[in-house]
């Protein structure tokens, strides 16, 4: 039970961790896909197939610019959004994994001192056996909602950088020949004219699209 506990905590970090993972390969986001098995589901949630947008080629413009991804990530209202629900699940998954280790170390006092004193009846002591194995169990649940928590997040990390880059190519629509990416993380770009960071643009009106693919779904 507590390496179960210690477990699940050790991966809701990592998990939640993943969401502030810098974007740099916007050409060609990863979209792995796990399959995994939870009691309290009827159903998994497939990984649809995405359409993907492919950019119109055009005559050559000469022009280039570049994208701040630190900047994207930081100012992303899709992002926020994602890293605010992936909080709440943690900490709700968080609750009652304390709240069953609360539940688990009290079941198993009380068994060993019945067991102990010599006293209670074997059926009190079965009873008693089987609530802790039903403690177990749940936490085994818990574990499993972690990992579906983890897988959801890289989908929706995936759909994040697949959403960026369909909309360039219908942003840019012929302006750009190449619009790179930039992070200070990684800094595949060493130096950039300032005049070329289109960085604010994109957020200003990636940030209305995504407003708008928000409130079709509400």
């Amino acid at each position: 039970m507590n390496k179960i506990i210690i477990g699940v905590n050790v991966v809701l970090i990592a998990a939640v961790g993943f969401l502030f993972y810098k974007v740099n390969d916007l050409s060609n986001p990863s979209t792995e896909k796990t399959e995994t098995t939870e009691e309290t589901k009827a159903d998994q949630k497939s990984v649809e197939t995405k359409t993907v947008t492919t950019p119109v080629g055009n005559a050559p413009t000469g022009k280039i610019a570049f994208v701040n991804i630190d900047v994207l990530n930081d100012k992303s209202l899709e992002v926020i959004d994602l890293i605010a629900e992936s909080k709440r699940k943690k900490n709700s998954i968080e609750a009652s994994v304390e709240s069953l280790s609360m539940q688990y170390q009290k079941k198993v006092e009380e068994f060993q001192m019945s067991q102990k004193a010599g006293i209670a009846p074997q059926s009190e002591l079965e009873a008693k056996a089987r609530e802790i194995q039903a403690i177990e169990k749940e936490a085994q649940n818990k574990q499993i909602q972690m990992d579906n928590l983890s897988i959801d997040i890289g989908e929706k990390n995936a759909s994040f950088q697949k959403n960026v880059k369909d909309f360039l190519i219908k942003w840019n629509n012929g302006k750009y020949d190449y619009i790179l990416s930039y992070s200070d993380a990684v800094p595949t770009m060493l130096l950039g004219n300032a005049t070329l960071d289109i960085t604010d643009q994109i957020v200003t009106q990636f940030n209305d699209e995504y407003k708008q693919r928000k409130g079709k779904k509400k």
